[in-house]
């Protein structure tokens, strides 16, 4: 009897953590679309440079106003 009270005190236990996951505020969770940022390539120094950084020109993308020059 005691392996059956171990199996349902685990159950509650895995239930309660999932109840609490599933029902937790939005806010709380992590939004991965919005914190994810589209990495460019300059067009001269091939360094890559988040999307929202970037100077875009003609199609060509640059991190500087240098190398946009």
């Amino acid at each position: 009897m005691g392996i059956a009270k171990l199996i349902i005190i685990v159950l509650f236990v895995w239930t309660g953590f999932w109840l609490l996951k599933r029902f937790r505020k939005p806010a709380d969770r992590i939004d991965q679309k919005s914190s994810v940022n589209k990495m460019l390539a300059c067009s001269v120094c091939k360094v890559h440079i988040p999307e929202n950084e970037a100077i875009i020109q003609n199609n060509k993308v640059y991190c500087s106003k240098e190398h946009l020059e």
